[in-house]
C-alpha cells in the first residue's frame, strides 16, 4: 500500500495555505524517516546476531558460549550483542515515535486550532478532538485500531521503560523441545511498567510484526486523510 504524500501536501497548501503546509511538511518527512530508521536498525541488529541464530552455528556450542564461555569468542559475542541492543533500542524508539508524529500530521493537515500550545498536540487529545466530529470518524477509527492493541501497549511500555528507567536487556532463549534455528531466539525479558506485567517476548517476532502492523495502519489513515482533503 502507498500513501501519496505529494498529493497531501498540495491539498493542504491549496486548502489551508502556506503556514499549514510549512508545519505539515517536516512531520510527513519525519514519519517516513522514522519508519526507515526502524527498518534499518532492525535489519542491522538481525544481521549482527544472525551468525549465532542460524543452522550453521551448533545449538550446544552457542549454549556453552552463552553460559560458560570465555576468551575471544565470548568477547566477540558480547560485542555483537551490545551493538545489536543499540540498534534494537533505536528501532523501538523510532517505532514508538511514529504515532506521535502522526498526531501532528493530522493536526496540521486539517489546520485544527484546538491546541493552546505545541505540547497539547498529542495522540490522546487528537483522538478526543476527532471523536467529537463525525467528519473525522474514519480517521478516529483508524487511530483506535493503531493504539488499542496489545502490541502497541507493549511497544509503549518497552520504549518508556527503556527511556525513563533502564534499557530492557536482551537474552538468549533455548527451547530444548525444538531443533535447529528454531531452538534459538533473542528475547526481551519480562518486565513490569506502570503496575502492568509484560511477559518475555521474541525480539524478531515482535519487532517485525509491530512494524508491519503499524506501517499498514499509518498508510490506511494517511489515505483517509488524503480522501477527506480532496
Amino acid at each position: 500500500m502507498d500513501w501519496n504524500l505529494k498529493e497531501l501536501k498540495e491539498n493542504v497548501l491549496r486548502k489551508h495555505g502556506k503556514p499549514a503546509y510549512a508545519s505539515l511538511t517536516p512531520c510527513l518527512n519525519s514519519i517516513v524517516e522514522r519508519q526507515e530508521f526502524a527498518r534499518y536498525h532492525y535489519h542491522e541488529a538481525k544481521e549482527l546476531m544472525q551468525s549465532y541464530m542460524d543452522d550453521s552455528y551448533p545449538e550446544m556450542e552457542l549454549f556453552r558460549l552463552v553460559f560458560t564461555g570465555s576468551g575471544p569468542q565470548r568477547e566477540e559475542l558480547e560485542e555483537n550483542k551490545f551493538r545489536a541492543r543499540a540498534h534494537i533500542v533505536g528501532c523501538v524508539q523510532s517505532l514508538h515515535s511514529v504515532s506521535d508524529i502522526l498526531a501532528h500530521v493530522i493536526y496540521y493537515a486539517f489546520d485544527l486550532s484546538h491546541a493552546k500550545k505545541d505540547r497539547d498536540i498529542s495522540l490522546g487529545k487528537i483522538r478526543k478532538w476527532l471523536g467529537a466530529n463525525q467528519n473525522f470518524k474514519e480517521i478516529k477509527e483508524g487511530l483506535d485500531q493503531l493504539v488499542d492493541h496489545d502490541d502497541y501497549n507493549y511497544l509503549c511500555a518497552l520504549a518508556n521503560y527503556s527511556k525513563h528507567r533502564s534499557i530492557v536487556s536482551l537474552s538468549f532463549n533455548f527451547n530444548l523441545r525444538r531443533s535447529g534455528a528454531e531452538m534459538k531466539e533473542l528475547v526481551f525479558p519480562s518486565f513490569t511498567y506502570d503496575a502492568q506485567c509484560f511477559r518475555a517476548r521474541s525480539v524478531n517476532d515482535f519487532l517485525e510484526s509491530e512494524f508491519n502492523r503499524e506501517t499498514r495502519l499509518v498508510f490506511e489513515i494517511g489515505n483517509t486523510i488524503n480522501k477527506l482533503l480532496r
